[in-house]
């Protein structure tokens, strides 16, 4: 099986049964597959907007942490933005979204525009919600107060938002 598909294949079983050797074994090989890829090609808008959502919790603890201090763990706080930012980008590069959304398990082929814009925004949703990754910012206490805070969080990581396609932050 080629690499790129193993999180769409083992990461629901790995989350559900953390006994599932082959699920966790293949789950390490693709995040370290990832780690090459990231390293080479960057990161950028999810991870910007990851490192406020983690620096400014207040009072958010993960279901099964235990732990004194609120919490957001990194793959939380990238993959919360993540549908949203894909919806941003789908226009810089629909194949890359639906070959994105096709590595994920879902069906891209006869789907209208719209739907295809989609495509990857809802994969992402239903793999949250089927591992139990909380719905929005508000499910992790977050409120409309915090969203100047969040974006000026997200704003101090040039290095990060200029490996975006597309236009997605004030550049000088």
């Amino acid at each position: 099986m080629p690499g790129d598909r193993y999180v769409a294949r083992f990461l629901r079983r790995a989350v559900l049964n953390g006994l599932d050797l082959e699920a966790r074994v293949h789950l390490a090989l693709a995040a370290n597959y990832a780690g090459i890829g990231f390293g080479n090609a960057g990161v950028h808008i999810p991870h910007a907007v990851g490192y406020p959502i983690a620096g400014l919790v207040r009072d958010y603890v993960p279901r099964g942490y235990t732990t004194r201090h609120p919490l957001v763990p990194h793959g939380v706080s990238v993959i919360l933005t993540a549908p949203a930012t894909f919806r941003f980008t789908y226009a810089t590069s629909p194949e890359r979204h639906l070959h994105a959304a096709e590595l994920l398990g879902a069906p891209v082929q006869d789907l209208d525009d719209g739907d295809r814009r989609e495509a990857l925004p809802r994969a992402l949703i239903g793999l949250m919600r089927d591992i139990g990754i909380p719905n929005g910012l508000s499910a992790i206490s977050y409120t409309e107060r915090d969203v100047p805070a969040l974006i000026d969080g997200t704003l101090r990581q040039p290095r990060l938002l200029a490996g975006a396609p597309g236009p997605s932050a004030r550049r000088s």
